[in-house]
């Protein structure tokens, strides 16, 4: 598909406003007269460096130091699934998230010891970790009340924890935040080795956007380096609409291959800030436009096609955060479910809609055979 220059207009607008100043983190003063329906937790490991504005907590530089974090964030009733909103000065707390409560840990130790505390709290069996990776044009606070809309509207159950990059959080810093990815992928290798030493069974890798080119290459490092205590702990890795240059990702997956690791996408078609990034990145396509499905199916991926589901956003890229219907369609578990007994090869449609003569909500494309089918 090609971009008109109206729509790249359009759509580097949404994307500025986006990316408008960050929101603040402030424990609000009159807390204890605030009524808190719905508590979040998340924890956070970044290597941002620490921001000297009040209420931002980390900016956009760079840091060669890990910073380890938990928030109680409040999550207001009075909203539609995959809505938020930020706090503003006068905070309104039946429709705006915000921070309640703020630790920082000054060591890895005291860090893995929150996160243990929450893992005993769950059956046996059931003691998992999602580790979610943000993506391209993102602040600190952004990411994190972003990150506690995505786990109460997933209706996760174990812990969430979030690993924020140093994105600039602006539009016209796009090559600014992809440099920012490889410089942080060495940090998140070692945050996912952080979480193998924990009482976590299980941890399972979420990342959006340009968040997937850095989950992959954290990985492939682990592959590389043949470190095969944190490979098994890794249940599987979730690539939202990723903005991966194909060619690159069929590399990554190969270097992936030796140690088994699950890898499923979901992509669109109505997707256009990847239309966008193609253009910025010479015209390849991108593995999250969802027009390379038959290769990714060969390489041994999962793709869950939900172009005909609501795009959510006027760019069609928060779709799967921000869309109801997708959004309930996770937090069922219908999809995980029929993805699980569903046979190599097999196209799954999702939420029957179908059968009614409209297009299905997503379809599942699982992978084929090594043989092929």
């Amino acid at each position: 598909m090609i971009l008109t220059r109206r729509e790249m207009v359009l759509g580097g607008g949404a994307l500025v406003l986006s990316g408008c100043s960050p929101p603040k983190m402030t424990i609000p003063p009159d807390l204890a007269e605030i009524p808190v329906a719905r508590q979040r937790e998340l924890l956070v490991v970044t290597n941002r460096q620490v921001s000297a504005t009040q209420g931002i907590e980390f900016d956009s530089q760079r840091s060669d130091k890990m910073f380890y974090c938990d928030y109680g964030i409040s999550v207001p009733e009075d909203r539609k699934p995959g809505e938020f909103s930020f706090p503003r000065t006068r905070l309104d707390p039946k429709r705006e998230f915000f921070v309640t409560e703020s630790t920082h840990f000054d060591a890895e130790r005291a860090f893995l010891d929150r996160l243990d505390t929450r893992l005993a709290s769950l059956p046996r069996g059931e003691r998992n970790v999602v580790l979610f990776v943000h993506g391209y044009n993102v602040s600190y606070p952004g990411a994190v009340f972003r990150a506690a809309q995505i786990a109460t509207d997933f209706n996760l159950t174990q812990p969430m924890v979030l690993f924020s990059w140093p994105s600039a959080g602006r539009l016209s810093r796009y090559a600014y935040d992809r440099d920012s990815v490889l410089y942080a992928r060495t940090a998140l290798a070692e945050t996912l080795r952080l979480l193998s030493q924990s009482r976590a069974e299980n941890v399972m890798l979420l990342a959006h956007s340009m968040g997937g080119l850095l989950a992959m290459e954290a990985v492939k490092r682990l592959a590389l380096e043949n470190d095969r205590r944190t490979l098994s702990r890794l249940n599987g890795v979730v690539l939202v609409q990723p903005d991966i240059d194909v060619d690159l990702f069929r590399r990554q997956v190969m270097d992936l291959r030796p140690h088994d690791v699950d890898l499923a996408v979901f992509a669109s078609r109505r997707d256009r800030a990847l239309k966008l990034s193609a253009v910025l990145t010479g015209g390849h396509p991108r593995v999250g436009e969802a027009e390379n499905i038959e290769e990714l199916r060969r390489l041994g991926v999962v793709v869950i096609d939900t172009s005909h589901a609501p795009k959510g956003d006027p760019l069609g890229h928060m779709a799967l955060m921000r869309s109801p219907a997708l959004l309930a369609m996770i937090a069922s578990g219908e999809l995980v479910e029929r993805i699980v007994s569903g046979a190599p090869g097999q196209d799954i449609l999702i939420d029957g809609l179908s059968l009614t003569g409209k297009a299905a909500l997503a379809v599942a494309y699982l992978p084929y055979t090594l043989t092929g089918s």
